[in-house]
């Protein structure tokens, strides 16, 4: 195997591996927002897939393990990076947690494809065997490619756009003369970063239907959106991890100046306003509650009800809400009314909106299983 280094060849190879490298740092690195990091990783794990897989393509470096999957999964990560793009932004400009069937959607044409491999993949098996009849998986993929290649610019746009909606709910919303410093700082990026990548959609989706309707197949057509590609993934990895980290320190500063600004009268006053919207108007009994809405329904700033609740009780706003509705699943499961009702039932009916996430802050708050718990209170259920 003769591989051929030459200057494009070392670009998208160094390319590949900033981006594996920021991936990797993103996915490991300490960070409130889980989500948005972990979503921001899976967009560049997949521009760094890319990267190399066309290294692979124009040097002739070839392993048997890689070609066996580049030719099982052809197009499977690029169909996420669309999904992967749009829930970031998502999570960026909202502050709750995505729900796990929202992923699940979002990531819906990726899964689409990585069934259809697999199925065409039995299928081959089946036909080697002589246990069916019908045309090659070679023919199958002659006409699925094409569709593939056009689908993955169509969806990518899809979700691109959907990003962009996202964004300017968001930003219409923010109001310089009021709004932190972070939060700024963290709009201005957003909107460099879809600019950019609404850039890159442009060039990726001429070069794709380029190359379908004039039947283009060389790699130097391919050249530019591949450059194009690494150079995005070069000015992300330094510009935007260090923007990343700017508007998490200032965050965190502000954070402390809104608490060290707030009276302690006053931030008690708060306290109680917060713990009376849960205590009488039950409102952690909405699985879909954030910080905005408690916020409305106070009629007080989003910013000053985390900085209260850091400042005065020293818990974020889902460790506050969590508590009362695990107090809720408790105080239900001891009523003996409540025995037909399941536990994953109980933990809904109070306001958790995944039976997963309800078991995990159960166990972190009771040192206890909910079943462990309703054992050992079986008395007060029967």
């Amino acid at each position: 195997m003769t591989i051929h280094f030459n200057l494009f060849n070392i670009i998208l190879l160094f390319g590949a591996l900033q981006g594996l490298i920021l991936s990797l740092v993103l996915l490991f690195s300490r960070s409130d927002k889980r989500q948005n990091r972990y979503f921001l990783s899976a967009f560049m794990l997949v521009l760094a897939y890319n990267s190399f897989g066309t290294f692979c393509w124009s040097s002739g470096f070839s392993y048997p393990f890689l070609d066996f999957f580049d030719s099982l999964f052809p197009y499977t990560f690029i169909f996420t990076v669309g999904s992967s793009f749009y829930l970031y932004i998502k999570t960026t400009t909202e502050s709750e947690r995505i729900p796990s069937k929202t992923i699940f959607k979002t990531y819906l044409p990726g899964l689409t494809d990585f069934i259809f491999r697999i199925c065409l993949l039995i299928y081959a098996i089946l036909k080697n065997s002589g246990l069916t009849i019908g045309p090659g998986t070679g023919k199958i993929d002659s006409v699925y490619e094409p569709i593939a290649r056009g689908a993955m610019v169509v969806i990518f746009w899809y979700y691109l756009i959907s990003a962009i909606r996202l964004f300017r709910n968001w930003s219409q919303q923010i109001d310089s003369r009021q709004t932190p410093t972070e939060q700024m700082l963290t709009a201005k990026w957003t909107k460099i970063l879809l600019i950019a990548m609404t850039l890159i959609a442009a060039v990726w989706a001429i070069t794709i239907f380029g190359s379908l309707m004039f039947n283009i197949r060389g790699i130097v057509y391919f050249a530019p959106i591949e450059i194009i590609l690494v150079i995005f993934v070069y000015w992300i990895g330094l510009k935007g991890y260090q923007q990343t980290r700017v508007i998490y320190i200032k965050a965190q500063k502000a954070t402390k100046i809104n608490v060290d600004n707030a009276a302690s009268e006053e931030a008690k006053k708060y306290v109680s306003l917060i713990k009376r919207s849960m205590d009488i108007d039950k409102l952690y009994l909405d699985p879909e509650l954030t910080v905005n809405k408690v916020a409305e329904h106070l009629d007080i700033s989003p910013k000053l009800i985390s900085a209260v609740l850091n400042g005065e009780l020293k818990k974020g706003f889902s460790a506050f809400v969590n508590e009362y509705r695990i107090n809720e699943v408790k105080e239900r499961m001891l009523h003996p009314e409540n025995k037909h009702i399941t536990l994953a039932g109980l933990a809904l009916e109070s306001g958790f909106n995944s039976v997963a996430t309800f078991q995990r802050v159960f166990k972190v708050s009771e040192n206890m299983t909910p079943k462990e718990f309703l054992s050992q209170n079986r008395d007060g259920r029967n």
